[in-house]
């Protein structure tokens, strides 16, 4: 057996290293985004906001991806704007059913 052969066996049998703990504001910042996922997509479903409630939702998933590598800041800054989508949806859809529901 060669030495390469032997590199690549020992190489192989090794356990991968397990990525280290996101911090603990990573972390909060993680469940935040998971929250404001869910509540992008029930917006998106119940206050028929649609466009603004999935790009809403895609921020937070972004933000869900930021935090778990540890990006804080970048992760607080993605969360913020789908909030902002998310809440700005939500009231554009309830305001729409509600002229609608009153004109008829």
């Amino acid at each position: 057996m060669t030495i390469d052969a032997r590199r690549r066996r020992s190489h192989s049998e090794q356990e991968p290293e397990m990525p280290p703990l996101a911090p603990p504001a990573a972390q909060e910042v993680h469940k935040q985004a998971t929250t404001w996922l869910i509540i992008s997509l029930a917006s998106s479903v119940f206050c028929v906001s649609l466009c603004l409630g999935i790009g809403g939702a895609v921020f937070c998933y972004l933000a869900q991806q930021s935090a778990a590598h540890g990006l804080v800041a970048d992760a607080e800054a993605k969360l913020k704007w789908g909030k902002v989508l998310t809440l700005v949806g939500s009231v554009m859809g309830i305001l729409s059913t509600t002229l609608s529901l009153i004109s008829r």
